[in-house]
């Protein structure tokens, strides 16, 4: 069998033998994978927003007719997926193991068709067809039935009806949270809050556009606690960082009443010959208003702890450089000249300053995730629980 590959031109468009399959399966294909991972973290967030961690307990009827909970089923197929665990990627969030005829049944099932209702603009019979007519096609390109040309534009179709309402209203908002929140606030859980920081951290506050969402960001300056040459113009670094999935861990407090957290490196890195980095690692953490108002007391004596934490670790750590926090961590990591020439700063190399998401993780923590695309179903390069990318960043301005 001669399996003739695709080319990448020098300009980067792609060269597609002339034998392959025609260029909808392929249209399909994308537009299939978004929308399934795109129900999954709608489904995912008003979950975990509604029930917090008792989501997983959820019960639903499975593809093989057998009910069981989102937990129980996931770790039935988790269990299978292992049997083959050097194929592909390891995900262990419950929510990625069910398959799209699950998801529908279960957005507009009579337990929890409440809680997805606000996301539609239509009756659940009609957001039922829709949601099935794109399932129906979904299941003959899985299967490798022939589909025809036409039923692109069906998907398409019934995906901009169906889910256009779930990324203005909630994932859009929940996802951007760009807006800082006023100093002025008046509602009781922001001058609480708000007070809140030491030497190492700070905190910010930000807020969605419709304001339903806050977006609570811990500012840890990461230290250089100790430094080498290791060429004549290069030097070897040991710096501490937080180990962000950690946090969620040892604090469930805070892992049980947000939605999700992500991380990111404030600035590029760079240092003089004082050895004082300018690195901030950002750890973010959205709750919904709501949730944020109902229990903030119970946050401000979580971040509290975590506060307490980071600042004996980093000075354990800055005394011993040979221990290790529960959330603050020691790692090498370099710096090198611009140009390689001599001068006064090195640009620093912020890789292993940052925190991937591994198997066995928080499901709320989504990892380095630096922007999120307004059109986030059609266009996002990465989706929470994936440890792999899986399109070229969305560039608006090409």
């Amino acid at each position: 069998m001669d399996w003739s590959k695709a080319k990448t031109r020098d300009d980067g468009s792609v060269k597609i033998p002339y034998n392959w399959l025609h260029l909808h399966y392929y249209q399909a294909l994308n537009i299939l994978f978004r929308i399934e991972n795109g129900l999954r973290v709608f489904v995912y967030s008003v979950l975990k927003n509604e029930l917090q961690s008792n989501w997983v307990n959820c019960n639903l009827e499975a593809d093989e007719g057998k009910p069981g909970t989102i937990k129980s089923l996931a770790k039935r197929r988790i269990s299978q997926a292992k049997g083959f665990g050097y194929l592909g990627y390891t995900v262990t969030c419950p929510i990625m193991y069910l398959t799209s005829g699950e998801l529908i049944r279960f957005i507009t099932s009579d337990a929890y068709w409440n809680y997805f209702k606000p996301y539609f603009l239509g009756k659940k019979e009609i957001i039922k067809n829709k949601l099935d007519e794109i399932g129906t096609i979904r299941n003959a390109l899985a299967h490798f039935r022939p589909i025809k040309d036409g039923d692109v534009e069906v998907i398409k179709q019934n995906a901009k009806q169906v889910l256009g309402r779930i990324e203005t209203t909630l994932l859009q908002q929940m996802l951007q949270c760009a807006n800082i929140v006023p100093t002025n606030t008046d509602e009781t859980w922001y001058p609480e809050l708000s007070v809140l920081g030491t030497d190492l951290c700070t905190l910010r506050f930000f807020q969605s556009q419709d304001e339903n969402w806050i977006r609570l960001r811990l500012n840890y300056k990461c230290p250089i606690v100790a430094h080498s040459r290791r060429y004549p113009k290069n030097v070897r670094l040991y710096m501490l960082t937080l180990v962000s999935p950690a946090v969620l861990e040892h604090y469930p407090t805070l892992s049980d009443l947000i939605v999700y957290s992500t991380e990111q490196i404030g600035l590029p890195g760079s240092f003089g010959r004082d050895f004082k980095s300018d690195v901030v690692k950002e750890l973010s953490f959205v709750f919904s208003r709501q949730t944020l108002q109902s229990n903030h007391i119970l946050v401000k004596t979580a971040l509290g702890e975590v506060l307490s934490t980071i600042s004996e670790e980093t000075e354990l750590i800055r005394q011993d450089n040979l221990a290790r926090g529960k959330i603050v961590v020691g790692v090498t990591t370099s710096g090198t000249p611009p140009n390689g020439e001599d001068c006064n700063w090195w640009f620093l190399d912020t890789g292993p300053l940052r925190n991937d998401v591994r198997e066995g993780d928080p499901f709320e923590y989504w990892g380095s995730l630096y922007s999120w695309p307004r059109d986030f179903i059609t266009t996002t390069e990465k989706y929470p629980w994936m440890p792999a990318k899986v399109s070229k960043l969305f560039n608006p301005f090409q």
